[in-house]
């Protein structure tokens, strides 16, 4: 489960994490009579969303261009990693009744507003 960089009003989502990303920090070039900055190093993951229902979420209230499942790649920065969720391989289905997106009726079985 990952979190935005942009800030909290953008729900987490769940990933699933491909590939280990580290960049060591550079020194500037001297460029002429000036020097360029030195560039910091970051450390993060690709990654790609895992529920549709997350990424029509993000596309449609956010204007994130993810489209499917699995194919869509991302960079995750390791500061913006939540939580470890452990999946059941088999299951990929996301559970519905704990989610509080996606959960329009109350336990008496009204409506909430």
């Amino acid at each position: 489960m990952v979190s935005s960089v942009a800030g909290d009003c953008i729900p987490n989502i769940h990933v699933r994490l491909l590939n280990r990303i580290e960049v060591k920090e550079r020194p500037g070039k001297l460029v002429g009579f000036k020097k360029s900055m030195d560039w910091p190093g970051y450390s993060g993951w690709e990654a790609t969303p895992i529920y549709q229902k997350e990424i029509d979420v993000l596309r449609k209230r956010w204007s994130i261009p993810f489209k499917e499942v699995e194919k869509d790649i991302t960079f995750i920065y390791d500061d913006c990693i939540v939580k470890k969720v452990k999946l059941n391989q088999k299951n990929h289905e996301q559970p519905q009744k704990n989610s509080k997106i996606y959960s329009k009726v109350k336990k008496n079985g009204k409506k909430s507003n």
